[in-house]
């Protein structure tokens, strides 16, 4: 009978394990555009870039061979008839191949803040635009270089007046976000049609995929009426295929293909000129656009095609390996069962159906770092993160079998425990466990508030611990401590899920669900804590409050004022654009990450009351001027370290 109870169990679980992946992963037709089979499509977005190169890399030495541009090339005039570049730097040789595959080109000019190299970036555009003047379509000064405020709109139209004089008979034009070209009607002068972007997944106010060909048509309609007499050229739309959620427009490859045939269909319709973005995922937009940058592309860094155009498409098109991933991490877990075969069938029920959710959300959240984490640091926040959530796993699939709650130490007596002023036990184990679960929900949640748009839920992993710790608190006593880390870490998770909540609105099923992990986290510590009292950290609440004003104020004022962009490139010695170009560089070069990371290490070890109050405003620093990942660690080993400190001695 405990053979056959094990058995059982184990293939219900397998089983369920085998139906969730295969129900996900399995590929569904979506609609195509009705065309004809030689009907070319227009204009794609198209960089060179393999997994491991970007355009930073064309400073030490890169070059793109011949032979790249010639196969990809070959890919895409399959499908499409043109290319756009963003940049003729280490990109000569496009116009050479595009003749040679019957394309044609939209070329782009970088323009940027600094006028030397955006002179340079003019000279070859004008070069290579004489010397394939049959291949040249079109030339695009300029990229959402407005939207950045490198520029200002004169300084941009003075440019174009340059290239249409030194281009005569050729089309020119500047590409931006379709409301930057509303804001500086003196660039719609300049220019010989509109080139406008429209991306509904980065709106201001994101569309879901539902209402995006609807969206798009309004956009269109309205600049033609709002800039009449000019051609309106759709530069860029698209979908990315990966990241997170913004409100309700979600990232998927089935979204992705739903939305670029829907598109297709609706500009062969109209009649419409468009330029799809883009032609290969490019992984180094992930750097400063997070995972979802990286995901625009209809064919992968290795050119599989993602089967965005046409067939069908599946949002996990590799879900055997994450079925096998999954069976094998459930499998593990005979380790546990073996030593309790005699559960009766109600837990083995508990256990299996526990076994095998776990194991799941442990495997997508692995499939989730594997596509977003880019450096070290992403690296080893994927790798703490999943150890904490197996380590739960693991604990609370022991609770079930053995029908005993672990204990584990409070907060406090856990730090002591990692400062090693207490013994190694079991509840020990278990405490430093729920620490780094606790610090670690706290570092996304401050993260996710003062740096939300490029960042990732992490949903799958923060799942188990949350229900697990809030499922252990019910079958334990009820008793009060005075643990102030509690406290302030429950009221930490309360508040940010609050402002998540308000920040990504209901739509957002992707923040709605770490809104609830977070309350789930926060209220056992709540009730553990109703003893303690956080007045002793009031003075320092009070100063990170005045801290955070004043470099808001120093961001808002000076960083990123629009009014500051044609001051300081006319006269870029003025004081004010100095310190806008020292904070730009401090920022560039990660200096208040390190700071405060650096001050929040001397303030643990010493555990020092005027070393922490130091790290807060260094980490403030860091999270408003978007060093945010070392700052955000920074803020919270901060807190954590002035709340133990701040403790009353026991006896």
């Amino acid at each position: 009978m405990t053979i056959l109870r094990t058995t059982l169990a184990y293939a219900l679980a397998l089983a369920a394990i085998f139906g969730f992946w295969y129900g996900i992963g399995l590929p569904r037709q979506i609609p195509e555009a009705e065309l004809a089979p030689d009907h070319p499509l227009q204009c794609v977005s198209y960089a060179p870039f393999e997994k491991d190169q970007s355009p930073f890399d064309f400073a030490q030495g890169l070059t793109i061979s011949p032979a790249r541009i010639d196969t990809d090339l070959a890919i895409l005039s399959r499908r499409f008839s043109c290319l756009r570049t963003y940049s003729v730097a280490g990109l000569e040789a496009v116009p050479e191949y595009a003749a040679r595959h019957g394309m044609q080109v939209l070329l782009g000019a970088w323009i940027g803040a600094d006028p030397k190299l955006n002179q340079q970036e003019i000279d070859k555009l004008i070069a290579l635009a004489r010397q394939y003047p049959a291949v040249v379509r079109a030339v695009v000064v300029g990229n959402e270089a407005l939207l950045r405020r490198e520029i200002t709109g004169e300084q941009l139209a003075g440019y174009i007046r340059q290239i249409k004089t030194d281009l005569p008979g050729v089309q020119v034009t500047y590409a931006d976000v379709w409301e930057f070209w509303l804001r500086h009607p003196e660039v719609a002068q300049a220019a010989d049609f509109i080139m406008i972007h429209i991306l509904p997944y980065w709106e201001d106010n994101p569309v879901a995929i539902s209402a995006a060909m609807a969206h798009i048509k309004k956009i269109r309609e309205e600049i033609g009426q709002k800039i009449p007499g000019k051609e309106i050229f759709i530069g860029e739309t698209g979908w990315p295929s990966q990241g997170r959620m913004r409100e309700g427009a979600l990232p998927s490859l089935e979204n992705q293909a739903r939305f670029i045939r829907g598109f297709i269909a609706l500009a062969e319709q109209e009649h419409w000129q468009y330029n799809l973005i883009e032609a290969f995922d490019q992984p180094w937009k992930r750097i400063k656009e997070g995972a979802v940058g990286g995901y625009w592309g209809l064919y992968s860094p290795e050119r599989i095609d993602k089967h965005v155009l046409s067939g069908p498409a599946s949002n996990f098109p590799n879900w055997r390996l994450l079925f096998a991933q999954s069976a094998t991490l459930a499998l593990l877990t005979l380790l546990i069962a073996r030593r309790h075969y005699g559960m009766g069938a109600a837990r083995w029920l508990r256990f299996s159906a526990a076994m095998a959710g776990g194991a799941i959300l442990i495997v997508l959240q692995g499939q989730q770092f594997s596509l977003i984490s880019t450096n070290n640091f992403e690296y080893l926040w994927a790798f703490f993160v999943l150890s904490l959530a197996v380590g739960v796993y693991l604990l609370a699939l022991k609770a079930i079998a053995s029908g005993i709650t672990p204990a584990h130490l409070s907060l406090d007596d856990s730090l002591d425990f990692l400062r090693g002023k207490s013994h190694l036990s079991p509840a020990a184990v278990n405490g430093a466990l729920r620490l780094g679960v606790v610090a670690c929900a706290l570092i996304a949640v401050v993260s996710l508030v003062l740096d939300a748009r490029y960042r990732s839920f992490n949903n799958f992993a923060f799942v188990i611990p949350a229900l697990a710790y809030f499922w252990f608190s019910r079958r334990q006593n009820d008793q009060a401590t005075t643990g102030l880390l509690e406290r302030l870490s429950s009221l930490l998770l309360a508040l940010g899920a609050v402002a998540i909540f308000s920040n990504e609105t209901p739509l957002n099923w992707q923040a709605d669900i770490w809104v609830v992990i977070c309350l789930l986290l926060a209220w056992p510590l709540w009730r553990e804590s109703r003893g303690a009292s956080l007045r002793p950290l009031l003075p320092f609440a009070l100063l990170l409050l005045t801290a955070f004003a004043a470099l808001v104020a120093i961001r808002q004022g000076i960083f990123i004022s629009e009014q500051l962009v044609g001051v300081c490139t006319d006269t870029p010695d003025k004081p004010v654009c100095l310190i806008r170009s020292l904070i730009g560089r401090l920022m560039y070069n990660q200096v208040f990450a390190w700071a405060s990371i650096t001050l929040a290490g001397l303030a643990l070890w010493r555990n020092s009351v005027c070393l922490c109050a130091l790290a807060l405003v260094a980490s403030l620093a860091g999270l408003v001027f978007y060093n945010v990942n070392l700052a955000a660690l920074a803020f919270v080993l901060t807190g954590l370290t002035l709340a133990h400190r701040k403790i009353p001695q026991r006896d």
